[in-house]
């Protein structure tokens, strides 16, 4: 006796759980310390960029930054400014700041009274204090914006010819603008503006100049660390944000991993099995439910 095939669909197995991610203590320390590194390496990007551009826009063709000042006038006979460097250094050695900044000064002066001839120096201070001494002048003690204010001082308004002293850094006199170049040194030192010939009334345009060679390599450090600072913070932040790639479970529907079980040849699970014919009639058998075939 041939029993009918069982052609009830049988019901799709449960989905595979697919691999995934999560993250760790590991991920979330990676995602925090890139935040962290991530800020001051956009600042020091910032930082060596804003100087690179504002070495290239804001300064001459020297290389010099440069500072007008407005007209300084005195009715004396010199207009000085003293301690232009205030430090320890008692001798002609320059203090370790002074030597990594690589500090230049330029002082352009012209003429500005009677007399078109005007004398522009550096001393030091106390060389100057000695030579001013018993005079009329005036010190410049600030600028407010571009304009200078003074500490007067009474005296003689005679007094001898800057030119004739041999006391100064770095000098020049003359007509027109003329134009002093000093590397900056430890020490108190003075910068005196005066008419050539010692006279008085002074007055003057001045403009104000400096040059590091610092600068170059300052912008050249923020901008390679701030690079590397920003890509390892990235990469942290990328790291952490991926988490860890899981193996996967197993389902009734599968094996680990997610792949099949092995079908044994039967029809794929899900597919209703194919009517039975005359010439290949399937009987179940009921202990094993495996395909017997009959005939």
């Amino acid at each position: 006796m041939t029993n009918a095939p069982d052609t009830t669909p049988r019901q799709p197995a449960a989905p595979v759980t697919q691999p995934g991610r999560t993250r760790s203590a590991g991920h979330v320390a990676a995602i925090v310390i890139g935040c962290l590194m991530l800020v001051p390496g956009l600042g020091m990007l910032a930082g060596g960029g804003a100087i690179a551009i504002a070495q290239a826009a804001a300064t001459d063709d020297d290389g010099y930054f440069t500072f007008t000042i407005d007209r300084i006038e005195s009715d004396g006979v010199a207009i000085a400014t003293t301690d232009l460097w205030l430090d320890d250094a008692d001798d002609d050695a320059s203090p370790w700041v002074l030597d990594w900044l690589d500090l230049d000064v330029r002082l352009r002066a012209e003429g500005a009274a009677s007399t078109e001839d005007v004398f522009v120096g550096i001393a030091r201070a106390a060389d100057v204090e000695d030579y001013l001494a018993d005079t009329t002048y005036s010190e410049v003690v600030e600028f407010d914006n571009r304009v200078a204010r003074y500490l007067e001082f009474d005296g003689s308004d005679s007094i001898a010819p800057p030119v004739a002293q041999d006391f100064w850094s770095v000098s020049s006199a003359g007509g027109g603008e003329q134009e002093i170049e000093w590397e900056a040194r430890g020490g108190r030192w003075s910068v005196v503006v005066m008419n050539a010939d010692g006279s008085a009334d002074v007055a003057a345009d001045v403009e104000i100049g400096a040059k590091s060679g610092a600068v170059t390599p300052i912008a050249v450090t923020l901008l390679v660390i701030g690079g590397i600072l920003t890509a390892v913070a990235i990469t942290l932040i990328v790291i952490g944000a991926r988490g860890r790639r899981d193996v996967g479970t197993s389902s009734p529907g599968g094996r680990a991993g997610g792949a099949p079980l092995p079908s044994h040849g039967l029809p794929t699970t899900g597919t209703p099995l194919p009517s039975p014919t005359k010439e290949t009639a399937v009987q179940l058998d009921d202990d094993q439910r495996h395909p017997t075939r009959v005939g």
